[in-house]
């Protein structure tokens, strides 16, 4: 693995979610699930001095909505999703659970925050334990997903041109499901050896690190991408989106495909990479519907400071501030 104890982890953990208090005058943004673990600001919500809650519900691929209010924001557009902001005071900060939401709505919202240079931290509770399937099959310990919608880009971030379509370093993100990467691998079609799989390690449990390749092991023996594992720590983004800069460095600025396919920490980090660094990068996700019960408890409560990483020198600053185009991308 490799050494980031030079690079800032900009993470504060809590062992208890019951320890974790929003600032006063904050605004909260979360989605409530059946899931015990994105439940976990009742605990707080009723004693918080000036918390604003924001709860989404009604995800789908493009929109969501907001408890109380009828009309769908669609995330295809920048305006709708900043009316999110609209009401709130300079400097206010803002937590964004990314617990119970979508990789598509929680994407979308950090990416509005991130543009208008807001003060935003995102906050994410590790399950305790993850549901084990009554039958278990190849590929399959977890019962997690009933079924996935397929593969389509998260709603405003960039998809790569033709140009760069043809030859691309393909960077899974590793969880326990080895059918999503047998299916994604089987639509993108990327040159086997320019896969590099990411495995989180530590994972959330010690043995997660084993599981995560008992589960991978047909698609990885067959393309042999075992051979070319990077690990970085599962619940933290910033190592993973280090180790993406690291990546594409060595790769002398060809293109990526990040599958989503792992932790959501290892899916914020390739947000943030993709959000911050130059290189062309289309995030690739299947959009799988979550089985009720898929977790239960709650281990770690983690906050992470992503707006640190971010100043005018940024891409995503970059791209509104030039008219020349920044990538070879089409959106």
């Amino acid at each position: 693995m490799r050494e980031t104890k030079d690079l800032p982890i900009l993470t504060d953990t809590y062992n208890s979610t019951e320890d974790f208090r929003p600032v006063e005058n904050s605004l909260y943004i979360f989605a409530s699930t059946g899931e015990r673990r994105a439940s976990h600001i009742t605990s707080w919500s009723t004693t918080a001095h000036n918390i604003t809650l924001i709860e989404i519900c009604d995800e789908t691929q493009s929109s969501f909505k907001t408890k109380g209010n009828d009309s769908p924001l669609s995330l295809r557009s920048e305006v709708e999703i900043q009316s999110l902001w609209a009401s709130t005071p300079a400097g206010t900060r803002i937590y964004l659970d990314i617990t119970g939401l979508t990789h598509s709505v929680w994407a979308g919202i950090l990416k509005s925050a991130i543009i208008s240079k807001l003060d935003i931290l995102v906050v994410y509770v590790e399950p305790d334990v993850y549901s084990r399937s009554s039958a278990p099959v190849e590929g399959q310990i977890y019962d997690l997903s009933s079924s996935i919608q397929g593969i389509s880009p998260l709603p405003g971030f960039a998809t790569l041109s033709s140009r760069n379509n043809d030859e691309f370093t393909f960077i899974p993100l590793l969880g326990f499901e080895g059918p999503r990467l047998r299916y994604i691998v089987e639509q993108i079609q990327p040159g086997y050896e320019n896969i590099t799989p990411i495995v989180g390690s530590p994972g959330f449990k010690p043995w997660y690190v084993f599981e995560t390749y008992i589960g991978n092991k047909g698609a990885l023996t067959e393309t042999s991408a075992w051979q070319a594992v990077r690990y970085a720590p599962a619940n933290c983004p910033f190592s993973c989106y280090y180790l993406l800069e690291e990546i594409a460095k060595d790769n002398n600025g060809k293109a990526l495909k990040v599958a989503l396919i792992g932790t959501k920490p290892h899916a914020l980090g390739a947000v943030l990479f993709t959000l911050s660094n130059p290189t062309p990068v289309e995030l690739v996700h299947d959009h799988p519907i979550r089985k009720a019960g898929r977790t239960g408890g709650t281990a770690r409560l983690l906050v992470y400071h992503v707006s640190a990483l971010f100043d005018d020198s940024s891409a995503v600053h970059l791209s509104r501030t030039s008219n020349r185009p920044r990538r070879s991308v089409r959106r």
